[in-house]
């Protein structure tokens, strides 16, 4: 009888053991979820810091966050486009990033645009949702001409480009006036710039749920004249423009946002983009 109640209580411990590993081995607890990666949770850190004035809850995830992305999204560089070496015009000066190889003008008319009306972003390769993202928001912004895979490198090689419509005037750091201005000068021109440029972002925000919040001076175009030897600024300052919509710059906010929130977001994220620059910045937070 011990034997038989021991063969027993031995089946069923062995059952009991076998049950929890099938369990264990069938269904693993799922990992932390996150909307962001490490990597973009740290580019956020970066560019919005820590605080909760600067990094506030309605500031959502990067604008190319798979939540945000459709179908028609994805094919966003799917297509070969009709473009070549040749087509390839001048490299615009100062636009190449981490992500991009360059920006350059076309030399032939494209897609009902005449050639010095758009230019080209040759990216390094693509990075999924970031890559989607951009387009999207050039697309929500007015800006998008088409997208996807051109044999545009060197050795005609296929890299992915971004065709978008060229943007007015004059990156200010090339100006002889801003180059030949004193700290004083330099602060008022900008002064003069803000509320243009905040009132773009705060739009932008409000209207179309997308944050630009890397509006730095080498993302501005402003007012003036060029030429082969000469950039010139025009005065008064009047006109301003926002570029690059690409990552990380772009977030999604709440679509409860109001414009008091972001015009108060605004006015301290300028200090980190024109005024003391990201460093400073996170090492005063």
């Amino acid at each position: 009888m011990c034997t038989s109640s021991s063969s027993t209580l031995f089946r069923l411990l062995l059952f009991v053991s076998i049950l929890l590993t099938t369990i264990t081995h069938a269904a693993p607890p799922p990992p932390p979820s996150s909307s962001w990666s490490s990597g973009d949770e740290r580019m956020k850190r970066q560019l919005l810091g820590s605080t909760k004035e600067r990094n506030p809850p309605w500031i959502l995830e990067f604008y190319g966050h798979d939540t945000y992305l459709n179908k028609e999204d994805q094919t966003a560089f799917t297509k070969i486009l009709d473009l070549n070496t040749q087509d390839i015009g001048d490299r615009i000066n100062g636009d190449r990033g981490d992500y991009s190889e360059s920006v350059v003008k076309l030399k032939k008319d494209y897609g009902g645009h005449k050639k010095d009306e758009v230019v080209m972003k040759i990216l390094k390769e693509l990075k999924g949702g970031r890559d989607i993202g951009e387009v999207k928001a050039l697309k929500a912004v007015g800006l998008y001409v088409d997208s996807g895979l051109a044999p545009v490198r060197p050795d005609g090689e296929e890299a992915p480009v971004i065709i978008m419509k060229k943007l007015d005037g004059v990156p200010i750091q090339e100006t002889m006036q801003y180059k030949n201005a004193k700290p004083r000068r330099r602060k008022k021109i900008f002064d003069a710039a803000k509320p243009i440029i905040r009132k773009q972002v705060v739009n932008w925000a409000v209207t179309k749920g997308i944050l630009h919040a890397d509006f730095h001076r080498n993302n501005l175009l402003f007012g003036g004249t060029q030429t082969a030897t000469h950039v010139s600024l025009n005065f008064p300052i009047s006109e301003v423009k926002v570029l690059d919509f690409g990552y990380p710059g772009i977030l999604k906010v709440d679509k409860d946002v109001t414009e008091q929130q972001v015009e108060n977001w605004f006015n301290l994220q300028w200090e980190a983009c024109i005024v003391s620059g990201y460093d400073e910045i996170r090492r005063n937070e």
